[in-house]
């Protein structure tokens, strides 16, 4: 079937495979290109892994370094906690995956926590700075994510707050990509999607229950209450020709909620297929 838009899936969504068993499914499901993320990558065997990869036909999309910000998160992206490490090890993981040429590695600001927010702010910011120069040197970009707050509080919750750091870093070469989950509110993620158009890379989909249990409880796209149609149909009118990312956390006890609905329990490329049958019918329902 021919699309006119592009699809991808977060290496995440496919929580426990491998990453040979995420090319080989992928590729199977029938989406165009996979979120990689570095710790998937087998150690030692870069250039092995790069072969894989182009033989796959995949594309990169949206790939995370195992540490891709300053400030350690609350659950994911813990260690080390030292933000000076925290930002060498982003900087080589940016030039590890920027070999497979994706569309732009993720990075995200991070929860202050119980830091003061001051001296957050200059960290996520030098750690721009530094990233973005890796970034250019390995011939890629970065696109900084938006996440609403956490227990340990947001300096980046919408694409305002996101390009505010950007610009006070003084890179050129980072933009923004937003997920649907993060949408805290609804009007201003509707907003923001036409008023910074030219600045957004990507859009990560998946579904939101009613009550979701946690953050790790999502759904695939039409199968929660996100008014994914309005923002699709709100993308088709601004021109938006960037990828569509489905990334799936839905805990099944690897983080301490073992839901026995979790999706990271389904076949792999079943769920890829149905993920992309659900967005195909929002597509066009938005039209």
């Amino acid at each position: 079937m021919t699309r006119d838009y592009r699809f991808a899936v977060s290496a995440c969504t496919t929580y426990h495979s491998t990453f040979e068993q995420d090319l080989r499914d992928y590729a199977a499901a029938g989406v165009d290109g996979i979120g990689l993320w570095e710790s998937k990558l087998p150690a030692g065997q870069d250039g092995r892994s790069l072969d894989a990869f182009l033989e796959s036909g995949l594309t990169a999309t949206f790939c995370f370094p195992e540490v891709p910000a300053a400030l350690p998160g609350d659950v994911l992206f813990a260690q080390p906690r030292d933000p000076e490490a925290r930002i060498q090890r982003m900087c080589e993981g940016i030039t590890r995956l920027a070999a497979f040429h994706p569309v732009a590695v993720a990075c995200y600001a991070g929860p202050p926590g119980k830091m003061p927010v001051s001296d957050a702010r200059r960290w996520v910011v030098e750690s721009l700075r530094r990233g973005g120069e890796a970034a250019g040197e390995a011939g890629t970009r970065l696109a900084l994510e938006v996440l609403r707050p956490s227990p340990g509080g947001s300096l980046a919750s919408s694409v305002a707050e996101a390009l505010a750091l950007i610009d006070e870093s003084g890179s050129n070469n980072i933009d923004v990509f937003v997920d649907v989950w993060h949408a805290w509110s609804i009007d201003l993620f509707i907003d923001e999607l036409t008023l910074y158009r030219d600045r957004i890379l990507g859009v990560q989909i998946c579904d939101r229950p009613t009550q979701p249990r946690s953050w790790m409880d999502r759904k695939l796209p039409g199968e929660g209450d996100l008014p994914l149609v309005d923002i699709l149909r709100t993308l088709r009118r601004t021109g938006f020709d960037g990828w569509f990312e489905l990334e799936i956390f839905s805990d099944d006890g690897t983080f301490g909620n073992d839901y026995p609905d979790s999706l990271w329990r389904r076949p792999p490329v079943e769920l890829l297929r149905d993920s992309l049958r659900d967005f195909d019918a929002l597509w066009e329902e938005a039209e």
